[in-house]
């Protein structure tokens, strides 16, 4: 192997220097001054624990919260002291009624559409229609008077519905805004609500078929009347005025048909003896 010569320089000795960092000015901070005065405190009196005031969150917050009115009170009184979840089942009771007097609004306009029976009996009674009549109703087509009105009355029946599409859309909303109204029905306000419905809709039924049962009554007794009126003889025709003197004189006299009595014919009967012939004419 090759050998390099190498020179090695040696550093230069350098003098000592004298040199403190406590003879050098000391620079102060604000924080290192106390501010404390502890002339007059006992310093063998227990420290006192330190108080802190946490600051807000959320400041506008807290202003929302503070000029937030109070929370009104409920629109059903009896609803004031219910849980959470009772308030929720009021709410539904409630939902659950206003779509029903939803569909019956739709029912009574279906209703209103019809034209009802009694209608065109009156009228056909008063001469203005006939039930019997052929119309025309389609291209080329005729139908009797009375079958048109029954087929419009089976169409509109039912024009007007509520669909179960939007039964599913409103419910939910509807019951979260009663609820956070309070407005609502307990379990012994639907109870009563419920038993009254059905008394009502009975009544209503039971007032019909009176209703009906007049009607008939009067039209059986009209017709009745009727056929009394027909039946019976016609009156006498009323008596001829009398003529006056002048009349009498100018004009001719009325010939009288003269009535001659006819006197029933006699016969007299033969002899016992001949009983098989014939009576003999006088």
């Amino acid at each position: 192997m090759e050998k390099f010569d190498t020179e090695i320089i040696e550093p230069e000795e350098r003098k000592p220097v004298d040199y403190n960092p406590l003879d050098e000015a000391v620079n102060e901070k604000p924080y290192t001054i106390p501010n404390v005065n502890t002339s007059n405190v006992n310093l063998n009196a227990p420290i006192e624990e330190p108080r802190f005031a946490p600051p807000p969150i959320d400041t506008k917050k807290t202003v929302k919260q503070e000029q937030k009115p109070p929370k009104p009170d409920p629109v059903n009184p009896e609803m004031k002291n219910l849980g959470k979840k009772d308030t929720e089942m009021a709410a539904s009771h409630m939902a659950k009624l206003i779509l029903q007097g939803y569909e019956w609004m739709h029912d009574l306009a279906n209703k209103g559409l019809k034209v009802s029976e009694r209608k065109l009996n009156k009228l056909q009674a008063d001469g203005e229609i006939n039930l019997n009549a052929m119309i025309d109703y389609d291209y080329g087509k005729k139908i009797r008077a009375g079958d048109f009105f029954i087929e419009y009355n089976q169409q509109v029946a039912n024009v007007l519905q509520v669909s179960p599409e939007f039964k599913e859309e409103v419910t939910p909303i509807l019951e979260k805004v009663l609820a956070k109204r309070g407005i609502g029905m307990t379990d012994e306000q639907m109870l009563m609500f419920l038993f009254g419905k059905d008394i009502a809709a009975k009544s209503m039924i039971f007032f019909q078929q009176k209703a009906q049962m007049n009607m008939m009554i009067a039209s059986i007794k009209e017709a009745t009347t009727s056929q009394y009126a027909q039946a019976a003889p016609p009156p006498p025709p009323p008596p001829a005025p009398a003529a006056s003197a002048q009349t009498t004189t100018n004009a001719a006299p009325i010939p009288r048909e003269e009535v001659i009595a006819v006197e029933p014919e006699e016969y007299e009967l033969e002899p016992k003896k001949r009983q098989r012939g014939r009576p003999r004419k006088i």
